[in-house]
């Protein structure tokens, strides 16, 4: 770590953000105390101290937290576009936490468009793609997922950092998993667990998804070793949330393998960790598994009285999940409906701007024929009267000008009668 100083304090921050995606949790509680009171002594940074403590309470997942810190950075109005755009971005990341995904593609959509590509915060474009990507398989639009994770991979294949790398290539494989493209699905799994310099905490994460593609294939001898491996991991680094998802993903292991009590065992551990978190997804697939367990035990009073916690909590969850999607793509067509609107108003005027164009060209061609007629009618036939007279110079003189003054009103005159002509086409 740098001595802390207001010409690197930008690259401190993203070399901190790299140790929250690298999961890197005792890093990340030993430079959080330093790095916020750096930013609490600077007069200058109350926008990248807000920005700062959102993200370390995002890591912990006091998302609540995370969003009240987010708000207020954005309620100062930062100057600067890029301080508001990674305040969107984090605000965009908690808001998927939250399960406010409508409110999460907002943000993160505002964020893309203010972070500069290659300016001081530009991981946060490759995050950003990476977070869309995420939010997209959870609403089963798959292709807009990899669309996503493909872009955020171009960004991150330009750097040397690993754990950026696995966390993409780890996506796609999870996405093509719920597509079920097993090989490419394995493929990518694979290529994310042989990054180098992985902390454990990010192998765990690797070695559970490869498990859970190996359970999905029916090959539970590789999906017990993949998870026993992410169990013990998780534990040895009191990853104690992480420790309940690789619980579950071994009880369904140990239960097509007929392991009925290391099973039970198992799931009742797990479920005293979801429920002290929360984690109502985690919980639905704990509930369904206890079920089957019972179940396969002969134990079907048991059975029957999680088949109905299941049931319940499924068809809450899948609401509520519903409610948010729709919101979402809600959101989607009518931000797609505004598009369409101002680029339709744009050619619009463009065309409008066209016509213009051209009735006043053909209005001044109108006018100068007018007035070369007039001077013609006047030397053939106002001259030779004028001529006469006395004065005639000046005669002559002031009918020419009077002429030439005839030219604007003309041009005018000609333009409203073909503007009132093409408006009648048009009618």
């Amino acid at each position: 770590m740098n001595t802390l100083n207001k010409l690197n304090i930008k690259k401190e921050i993203v070399n901190y953000l790299g140790m929250i995606n690298a999961r890197n949790h005792t890093e990340v509680d030993r430079y959080a105390p330093i790095l916020i009171d750096f930013l609490e002594q600077s007069d200058d940074c109350k926008e990248l101290l807000l920005f700062v403590k959102g993200m370390t309470n995002h890591s912990r997942t006091q998302f609540n937290e995370a969003k009240y810190f987010f708000e207020q950075g954005l309620a100062l109005k930062p100057q600067n576009d890029e301080l508001t755009g990674i305040l969107h971005m984090g605000l965009g990341f908690t808001q998927r936490s939250l399960g406010n995904l409508d409110e999460a593609v907002s943000n993160i959509f505002i964020a893309t468009e203010l972070i500069a590509p290659e300016g001081d915060f530009k991981f946060g474009m490759e995050n950003c793609y990476h977070q869309l990507g995420e939010i997209h398989v959870t609403i089963d639009e798959y292709e807009k997922a990899i669309g996503y994770f493909n872009k955020a991979l171009q960004i991150a294949e330009k750097k040397s950092e690993g754990n950026r790398k696995f966390r993409i290539h780890n996506s796609l494989g999870v996405c093509y998993l719920h597509m079920k493209e097993y090989d490419k699905s394995k493929e990518h799994l694979t290529i994310a667990l042989d990054v180098e310099n992985l902390t454990p905490a990010i192998i765990s994460k690797g070695k559970h998804d490869l498990g859970t593609l190996h359970i999905e294939l029916k090959e539970y001898t590789e999906a017990e070793k993949l998870l026993v491996d992410s169990l013990n991991i998780r534990r040895e680094h009191t990853l104690e949330d992480a420790s309940s998802t690789s619980m579950v993903a071994l009880a369904e292991v140990y239960i097509e393998q007929k392991r009925i009590p290391e099973a039970i065992e198992l799931l009742i551990e797990s479920k005293l960790i979801i429920e002290k978190y929360n984690t109502k997804w985690k919980n639905i697939k704990v509930l369904l598994l206890l079920a089957r367990a019972y179940a396969a035990n002969n134990q079907f009073e048991q059975s029957n009285a999680y088949y109905e916690q299941y049931n319940t909590l499924q068809n809450e969850v899948k609401t509520e999940q519903e409610r948010k999607i729709f919101k979402l793509l809600n959101e989607q067509i009518e931000k797609q409906k505004q598009v369409i609107s101002d680029k339709h108003n744009q050619l619009i005027e463009t065309f409008a701007e066209i016509k213009r164009l051209k009735i006043n060209r053909k209005a001044v061609f109108f006018s100068w024929i007018t007035v070369i007629v007039l001077v013609i009618i006047s030397e053939i036939f106002i001259d030779p009267f004028i001529d006469q007279h006395a004065y005639n110079t000046l005669w002559s003189l002031l009918v020419k000008v009077f002429i030439a003054l005839l030219f604007k009103p003309l041009d005018g005159m000609y333009e409203n009668i073909l503007w009132n002509k093409t408006i009648n086409k048009v009618d």
